[in-house]
Formats: structure tokens, sequence, C-alpha cells
């Protein structure tokens, strides 16, 4: 293969990666922030927890995020989510961002952010993570629209996944033991 083929097919891939990253993102968003436990689907409000006649939702429809996970993973709610082994302390987090939550294994935590855009986190991130010790090992970005960064350093490798999803803005972070 040609050094053009190689490099057409090395783009190729950082958009596939960015793609992704943007549906990651957005799916855990939507996730996050649509569990409320009610529905409005054709302009009429139900809850999971009402029963309104023959054509209403079953009454039993979980309303909560479950506290484990297979595998041994286990879920947190909020800034508890930065407690989590897998995360070191003290690790950057961008300001007017808000910690959701995540989850946690043995070898693996995630942490959920929204209220930042990607453009916002990527920035952050580029001065925040070396400044902490940390180095950037991948550094992919589509303005606006989604980023993908990977970092190494205090013991862990990890992902920073942002994008935007209309007006919710957010950002999933991934660490792993090294």
């Amino acid at each position: 293969m040609g050094a053009r083929e190689g490099l057409a097919g090395s783009a190729r891939s950082g958009r596939y990666r960015m793609a992704a990253a943007a549906a990651g993102a957005g799916l855990a968003l939507l996730l996050l922030g649509a569990c409320d436990g009610s529905s409005n689907v054709g302009g009429t409000t139900s809850s999971a927890g009402s029963s309104t006649g023959a054509n209403s939702l079953p009454t039993s429809l979980p309303t909560a995020f479950p506290t484990s996970l297979p595998g041994g993973q286990h879920v947190t709610d909020g800034a508890d989510a930065l407690k989590e082994p897998n995360v070191p302390a003290g690790f950057p987090i961008p300001p007017g961002a808000k910690v959701n939550g995540g989850t946690a294994g043995t070898s693996q935590s995630t942490v959920a952010l929204t209220g930042v855009s990607d453009t916002a986190v990527t920035n952050f991130y580029r001065t925040a993570l070396p400044a902490a010790g940390y180095t950037i090992t991948s550094d992919n970005q589509i303005p606006g629209l989604a980023t993908a960064m990977g970092f190494r350093g205090h013991g862990v490798t990890g992902t920073i996944d942002a994008a935007g999803v209309g007006t919710a803005n957010g950002a999933i972070i991934t660490f792993r033991k090294e």
C-alpha cells in the first residue's frame, strides 16, 4: 500500500472513531438525561408508576438506574464517581462541568459529565492533562460536534469522548488500570 492510500485509510479510521465517540457520548447523555420515569408519546404524558386504563404502561417498569451491573460493575451517582478506585485522585474536571455519575469495575471506571461543549472539553484537557502529569496519546476533534482524546498517567490509560447533541453537551471519561 502506498503512502497516499495509508493516509486516506488513517483519515477514514479517524472519522469512524470520531463518529463512534459522538454516538457513544450522545447515547450516554440520552440515557443519563432521559431516565426520569416518564414519557411523552403523541402529546400524552404518562408516568411509569401510574396506571390509568387498559392502554397505559404496566406499573412494574423500573424508574431508577440499577446500582449493579453484570461483571461485578456498579453504578455511582453524582460526584462520587470521581472517588472510584480507577479514577486517580485530583483528576481535573472542566469548569462548569457537572459530574452526573459513572460506573466502576475492578479495572475500569467511567465518569459522565454534562454542561460543557466538546470544544470546551478539548481546550481544557489539552492544557490540564499535561499540567496534572498526564500524557495525551491521541487527540481527534470535529469542532462543534465531537472530541476523542486518549491519555496516560498516574497508573491509568483513558479516553475522553465528548459530543454536543442538540442543546445537551457532555463527555464520558474512561479510566483503565495499566
